[in-house]
């Protein structure tokens, strides 16, 4: 099975020509959606853009590989009002009959 690119995908090959300790193990290609690239430029800080990678180990061309994928940083959702609690109202204990 050959890596066929995909927006937001890529691939790590073994580095088979090291010569040194200082050459990478793994090099490759990540192809990056400019769509993606456009919606997290605007939320740059320090002028540097924040992008997640995820990787998995598979097997390509009989070869050991990482297959990756790149998105947006995940945000947690904040808690809306909505969802919290709501406080009893100051006349509550006017309503109890004890």
């Amino acid at each position: 099975m050959a890596f066929e690119p995909k927006a937001n995908s890529g691939v790590l090959w073994p580095n088979e020509k090291r010569s040194s300790d200082s050459h990478p193990t793994v090099r490759g290609d990540i192809y990056l959606d400019l769509k993606l690239l456009q919606a997290e430029w605007s939320k740059a800080q320090n002028g540097l853009l924040k992008i997640t990678i995820a990787g998995w180990n598979k097997e390509l061309a009989g070869k050991s590989v990482i297959t990756m994928s790149a998105s947006a940083p995940y945000v947690k959702p904040a808690e809306s009002a909505s969802t919290a609690p709501s406080l009893p109202s100051d006349d509550f204990d006017q309503d109890i009959p004890f």
